[in-house]
């Protein structure tokens, strides 16, 4: 840091010693005194944004379909989309409509923040007048850049935007994860994520500078990225603190709501579904009210900075120019007077509100419970092997899913050079061999006497599908077959692979499926017997039309809805790649045919033990889980 950046600091107030401090007691600040009401506004929002704004938002996604003539969608039929003029329209409001809704919540509560710490209420008048206001600057065409920054980069680091909207805003699973497989995948994965965090805290500002000033989009970016370079590690070192305590608290609650239901597993088995459903109650309310008072501090940490730092930017005008300007004494004074005060009854209500949630929820999460007992029978499938064994898609992997215990393996096939069949993912065998040449450009004999290798330090040779399905049969492994293209087969592919496979008496053995939807078209048509799933990495709404027997759904794009449209349509569903501990027991309690995964080894002892269980704990820990997750 320069000898400038540094007196810049100091005059603002900004250096490490006086900073990190005032965000913590600001944070502080915000639970003690304004936990309540600032709790209120956020639960209001959400509410409004779950009742009212989600089902706008799938109303005009359903008619953006129905004017393109599609039911559900996928990677296949999202382009027929933008081929009609009036689902285009409908497709620019439903974005428009969520990024300002997206965009509203967190101003809001910096809006009530603010408002709280100037009048020590929050007034429904005052915060309409700021929130109109702020609706005006929103719809500026200059603001485009700022709905950008929080529709996209800033739900990708989860950097304090807590939103119905922004939950499932992350980078999938199956592209982070095969990233991951290669130490330069991982190396550049890791670059891009923390570029993205150190871009998100010096940006942190953007949101406060652009709803309490008179800044526009642009400049509120510039004033923030200048702040922020003198309080970067104040920020990552406050915010660390926030939500270490904040998980410590919420991890306490909801081993303190599960503990009635391991007394009553041991003493009470038939009082058990009521107890846990109320278990369940208790934890989704207590996790919401946390994630409020999360809002809550973050809101007073990011006005404490903005007070601070303005000095540093002094064309910009606050709009509340005594907000934060109590001093740090009359602060603590109300917090003095707060612990000696009786409970409001603003907080009564909103604790008699959250009984009566909890109440609610009890009679709702008795069906919930009572689903999660079902004994799972869904397979578990070893994806291209099991990685812990052997390099992906090689003999030793197939081996090592076996002992691992997997019911059916998973594999891709390629096609070389001459016509032949090799286990092979990737179009080029840069990240296994080390060699920047195509598969399609080898033969069978060049090609498997290849060597491949992994992060994990395996190496074997790549096996022709021939000997692969030589040692599936002597190991009783069956198979799921991906039918993989690069883009240079010759004609009559699918024809040949069934011949092969049949050559080998391993055809009615084994499963198939593929990303190309008319290569399993052509599979059910030349062989109506053979059973052939469909993958889908990108789905939603309903399934598509397919002769497909099951449906693959990459895990980002699983929903419990997709998975019943499935089966009603007398089609199974099987999720890929669901590697978590906690995505595996989830799917296994939903109960889907199969799961594909990295590790078999503890999705088959995960169905094991849910197998055995006995009582409802293990089900209420799941089922909180679940809970958090989509929060």
């Amino acid at each position: 840091m320069s000898r400038k950046t540094r007196l810049e600091s100091m005059a603002a107030g900004l250096n490490f010693r006086l900073l990190f401090p005032a965000l913590l007691r600001q944070a502080c600040w915000a639970v003690l005194h304004g936990g309540w009401r600032m709790i209120a506004v956020f639960m209001a929002f959400q509410g409004t944004t779950v009742l009212i704004a989600l089902p706008v938002i799938r109303w005009l996604f359903g008619e953006v379909l129905s004017s393109a003539g599609l039911h559900g969608f996928d990677m296949n039929t999202f382009g027929a989309i933008f081929e009609v003029p009036l689902s285009v329209t409908l497709l620019v409001m439903l974005v428009v409509l969520a990024l300002f809704v997206m965009s509203l919540q967190l101003a809001v509560m910096l809006l009530a923040c603010a408002q709280l710490k100037t009048d020590g209420v929050v007034s429904l008048h005052g915060l309409g007048t700021d929130v109109l206001h702020l609706l005006g600057k929103l719809a500026n065409p200059r603001s485009v850049v700022l709905l950008v920054y929080l529709f996209g980069v800033l739900p990708l680091s989860q950097f304090g935007f807590l939103s119905a909207l922004s939950n499932s805003i992350a980078v999938p699973d199956f592209i982070s994860g095969e990233l991951m497989k290669s130490a330069s995948g991982a190396v550049g994965y890791g670059i891009v994520m923390v570029f993205i965090g150190v871009v998100n805290v010096r940006l942190a500002l953007v949101l406060p500078v652009f709803a309490l000033t008179d800044a526009s989009g642009m400049a509120a970016f510039r004033v923030s990225w200048r702040i922020t370079r003198h309080a970067f590690w104040p920020i990552v070192a406050a915010m660390t603190v926030l939500f270490a305590a904040i998980n410590i608290v919420g991890l306490t609650l909801i081993f303190g709501g599960s503990l009635p239901t391991v007394l009553s597993d041991s003493l009470s088995p038939q009082s058990s579904p009521v107890i846990a459903a109320a278990g369940l109650g208790f934890a989704e309310v207590a996790v919401l009210l946390l994630v409020g008072l999360t809002v809550a501090a973050l809101c007073a940490m990011l006005l404490e900075l903005l007070r601070r730092g303005i000095v540093l930017a002094p064309t910009v005008v606050l709009a509340r120019t005594d907000a934060g300007e109590r001093s740090d004494a009359q602060r603590a004074q109300d917090v003095v007077v707060l612990r000696r005060r009786r409970l409001s009854v603003g907080g009564f209500l909103v604790g008699a509100v959250a009984v009566c949630a909890v109440a609610v929820l009890t009679t709702v999460n008795m069906p919930v419970m009572e689903a999660m007992s079902t004994k799972p029978t869904t397979l578990v499938l070893g994806h291209r092997g099991f990685n812990d064994g052997g390099v992906e898609n090689t003999i030793p992997a197939l081996e090592a899913a076996g002992q691992a215990g997997a019911d059916l393996v998973e594999i891709d096939v390629m096609e070389t050079k001459d016509g032949q069949f090799v286990v092979m993912h990737d179009a080029n065998l840069q990240r296994l061999a080390n060699k920047d040449v195509k598969v399609a450009n080898l033969s069978l004999a060049q090609i498997t006497a290849l060597e491949v290798n992994d992060a994990l330090g395996h190496s074997a040779l790549i096996p022709s599908l021939h000997d692969y399905l030589l040692r599936a049969k002597e190991l009783a492994i069956p198979l799921l077959v991906e039918i993989k293209l690069h883009g240079g087969e010759a004609p009559n592919l699918v024809p040949r692979l069934v011949a092969e496979m049949k050559s080998l008496d391993a055809f009615d053995s084994n499963i198939f499926h593929s990303l190309d939807k008319p290569s399993i078209e052509e599979l059910k048509r030349l062989e109506p017997s053979a059973y052939a799933g469909y993958i889908m990495p990108f789905a939603g709404v309903e399934i598509p039309q397919t002769d497909a027997d099951f449906l693959v759904i990459e895990e980002w794009s699983y929903t419990a809805e997709l998975r019943d449209d499935a089966w009603k349509k007398g089609k199974e569903i099987f999720v890929w790649t669901v590697n978590s501990q906690d995505g595996q027991r989830q799917k296994l309690r939903d109960n889907v045919d199969g799961i594909i995964t990295d590790h078999p080894d503890t999705a088959v002892a995960a169905r094991a033990q849910m197998e055995n269980e006995e009582g409802l704990f293990d089900k209420l820990q799941d089922a909180i889980a679940r809970f958090v997750t989509v929060i």
